[in-house]
Order: C-alpha cells, then sequence, then structure tokens
C-alpha cells in the first residue's frame, strides 16, 4: 500500500494507493487496517474492505473486529450492546427504530 500524506491549506490530504496484493486481500474478505499515526497525523486507525452489499461488509467488519455498535436513525444514540444491534432497538427511543438483519 502506498501512503503519502499533502498538507494542503484545506487540511491533510491522505493519498492511499493499493497494490495487487492488497486487492488480492480484500478479495478475500481480509479487511485492511491502517494507523494514520504513521504518516505523522493524530492516532486515527481506518479500516478498508470491500463487499458487494453493506451487509457483506458489517459481516466481514464484525468477524474481524467484533460487533460494530448500533445508531438509532431516529435519536442518533450508539448502543454498544450486541442484542440491541441484533434487534434495532434502541434504549433511549424505547421502540425498535432499526432494521433487524
Amino acid at each position: 500500500m502506498i501512503k503519502a500524506v499533502i498538507r494542503d491549506p484545506q487540511g491533510p490530504l491522505i493519498l492511499l494507493g493499493l497494490s495487487g496484493e492488497n486487492v488480492t486481500r480484500l478479495m478475500v474478505d481480509e479487511p485492511i487496517a491502517l494507523n494514520l499515526a504513521e504518516l505523522g497525523l493524530p492516532p486515527l486507525r481506518i479500516v478498508l474492505t470491500g463487499g458487494r452489499t453493506e451487509a457483506d461488509i458489517v459481516h466481514q467488519l464484525e468477524r474481524h473486529f467484533g460487533p460494530l455498535p448500533f445508531t438509532c436513525p431516529r435519536c442518533n444514540r450508539t448502543s454498544h450492546h450486541p442484542d440491541d444491534k441484533r434487534h434495532g432497538y434502541c434504549a433511549n427511543c424505547h421502540d425498535h427504530t432499526g432494521a433487524t438483519p
């Protein structure tokens, strides 16, 4: 992977270039993790992955990194409880506000 940062008046521009090896990793459902601290920027991890649908991408990420949080589309509160995501339930709204998988 080619990584570079261009300092621009509007803020840093991060360039990522995927080699054939990294494209192959994405094709076999292996996400690529990158830490911006390696580029001299504030530490922020970025994960690149691909998939045919959002559900495919979520499945890949959860397989590698554990359950993703559920954010209520109504009130924007985030829950890290796996049952809330599984059932699309928002404890703040006391209602099922999200799509269930």
